[in-house]
């Protein structure tokens, strides 16, 4: 192999923040094509202090531990183990495919494979924040060595694809780069298991077909949120007594204000008695002047009393009821984030989950329908993402399962903040305008990206950027295209 020494004019964009123009002197090895496997994985065998790593896509099949994929990921987390400083950023976005073969696309997300087998070797990784794209392919190996180029890290980009890359011995471009890479903005979000919980909430309340399917269908909103409410109440004695608070309830229920006392325990004492006889959650004695007793009961047994589950259960989060989303969300809404936590807390691919609405709705024993527009509602809040597969150009019917992400639950005082500090910023007007935008593709309560719909309207005049949202607004809701990446997209080529 051939090596150059060469003044180097090096062009680092990094497709989240301004390309610059840098000039070095390097030693420059030509890596293209086939060469680039054997090279990068030699140099990160080779490591002695430091990697760090900034990619768009890393294809990881877990289970094909022959592929080369699977092999770099393996060299990284053995560099790992011996105390080589190893940090990874990914860039947590689907691409949009529109070939038939899709060979290496997958539902859950491209990089989640990845992201699980090092966070899980105990290596630091992160998302970048998914309002942009984070296009980079780049290594720098002991702050010296710099590999760039167009490979991704998968099967096809590492032996099909023309691909073009250099591996350069310089510590000025290594340096310059490192910088660039603290300047990625990191998505702010929690792990699931890392919040704050409360009672374990069992599968087979949302799965057994006189539970919460039932309340779904009958619309017994009233008994849904009652019952959760116990189950938060519930302190794991043996009895599965609860005593209730009225009062208590009356504010988590919203009566609080609304009625006098006598009827806020009229109708808490109505919606437990359907709990009772309709349900069989609960035994429930109330007895005038005395504290009213309920007894959870075991749902497969009702003669039994109700425990903590062993297996097949989620936590529900306290900032359900703290941020009071329980009050904030539709009943299919909350039905539906019940089916997000369940279904991630068993996912592979953390903190992302896949299902088609037919498996969902036979499963949960409601309607494609109803779990459709609840999910919309989660995704319009920014409580879920959701991503299509592409549309099978042979037959529109034959897609891949949706797959779903859960974002942590928010306080709504905390988004009325961030809109007052862009009205005194941008102007009421112009904000509400941006936002009705970010509407029609399911942004508008994201601050940020709003902001972004508003620095192109002053970059590009309000005409072209609703032309560019018009055109997206012509596509289904089910389409991977309808998203602000793709808007992103067709802005710069205005």
């Amino acid at each position: 192999m051939k090596k150059y020494k060469l003044i180097l004019y090096v062009i680092l964009a990094l497709a989240i923040i301004p390309a610059r123009v840098f000039c070095y002197e390097g030693q420059v090895e030509d890596i293209s094509r086939s060469k680039y496997f054997p090279a990068v994985k030699k140099v990160i065998s080779e490591a002695k202090e430091s990697i760090y790593m900034v990619m768009f896509k890393v294809g990881l099949r877990p289970y094909d531990k022959n592929s080369s994929v699977y092999q770099l990921i393996d060299e990284l987390i053995n560099a790992h183990k011996r105390g080589v400083k190893v940090k990874v950023i990914l860039d947590q976005n689907i691409p949009f495919i529109e070939k038939d073969n899709i060979d290496e696309w997958a539902v859950e997300d491209k990089n989640t494979w990845c992201y699980k087998a090092l966070k899980d070797a105990g290596i630091e990784i992160d998302y970048d924040e998914p309002s942009k794209y984070l296009h980079a392919k780049a290594l720098v190996i002991d702050k010296e060595m710099v590999i760039l180029g167009s490979t991704n890290w998968t099967e096809s980009a590492l032996h099909r694809n023309f691909e073009t890359n250099v591996l350069i011995k310089s510590k000025e471009l290594a340096e310059e780069l490192l910088k660039e890479f603290q300047e990625i903005k990191i998505e702010d979000g929690r792990d699931i298991k890392d919040l704050k919980t409360l009672t374990p909430l069992s599968w087979k309340f949302l799965e057994y077909p006189k539970l919460a399917g039932r309340m779904m269908n009958t619309h017994d909103e009233r008994a849904f949120d009652l019952y959760l409410l116990f189950l938060k109440d519930f302190d794991g004695n043996n009895e599965a007594k609860i005593t209730l608070d009225y009062d208590k309830l009356a504010k988590s229920l919203d009566f609080y204000g609304k009625m006098d006392r006598t009827d806020y325990r009229r109708q808490i004492i109505r919606t437990a008695r359907v709990l009772e006889k309709k349900y069989n959650l609960i035994k429930f004695s109330p007895q005038y002047g005395k504290d009213a007793v309920i007894y959870l009961l075991d749902y497969a047994n009702p003669e039994k009393a109700y425990t903590y589950p062993d297996k097949w259960y989620f936590e529900v989060l306290a900032d359900y009821w703290e941020y009071g989303w329980d009050k904030k969300l539709s009943m299919r809404a909350k039905f539906c984030w019940l089916i997000n936590l369940a279904y991630v807390s068993i996912s592979d691919a953390k903190p992302w989950w896949f299902s088609s609405l037919e498996v969902l709705s036979k499963r949960f024993n409601v309607g494609t329908w109803m779990i459709s527009k609840g999910m919309q509602e989660l995704r319009k809040l920014n409580l879920i993402d959701v991503e299509y597969s592409p549309m099978d150009s042979k037959d529109p019917k034959n897609r891949s399962a949706k797959s779903y992400k859960v974002l942590p639950l928010y306080d709504p005082e905390w988004l009325e903040k961030e809109w007052d500090k862009l009205i005194l910023k941008y102007e009421e007007g112009t904000v509400q305008k941006a936002r009705g935008l970010a509407e029609i593709v399911f942004e508008e309560n994201v601050p940020e990206i709003v902001e972004d719909i508003i620095k192109e309207i002053d970059r590009l005049g309000i005409t072209k950027v609703k032309t560019a949202f018009d055109i997206i607004a012509k596509k289904n809701i089910d389409n991977p295209k309808r998203c602000y990446q793709y808007v992103k997209g067709i802005l710069e080529n205005f």
